[in-house]
């Protein structure tokens, strides 16, 4: 397991960024979570309750954390997020 934390990313990782299957994101927090998500250019919210998982990002996406953290997710990713972190398996 790996600990990330990202501010601004580049265009070239964007560019860079592969499909594959969807990742899934698991609320980990003790009070539900609002995600961002962009994909293609389109940013949605996604909303997780406590311990709730979902699948996003079947062709890869950045995913923004409420404590403005970024992270870029190629699809088939497990992440947690917990204590406002991205945690990747």
């Amino acid at each position: 397991m790996r600990s990330l934390r990202f501010g601004s990313l580049s265009l070239a990782a964007a560019l860079s960024v592969t499909a594959g299957s969807a990742a899934s994101i698991t609320n980990g927090e003790a009070e539900a979570l609002t995600l961002v998500v962009t994909e293609n250019g389109e940013r949605s919210e996604v909303v997780l309750d406590v311990g709730q998982t979902q699948s996003v990002c079947p062709s890869g996406c950045f995913v923004t954390l409420p404590s403005g953290d970024r992270v870029v997710l190629s699809g088939g990713e497990s992440v947690s997020v917990s204590n406002g972190r991205a945690i990747i398996e």
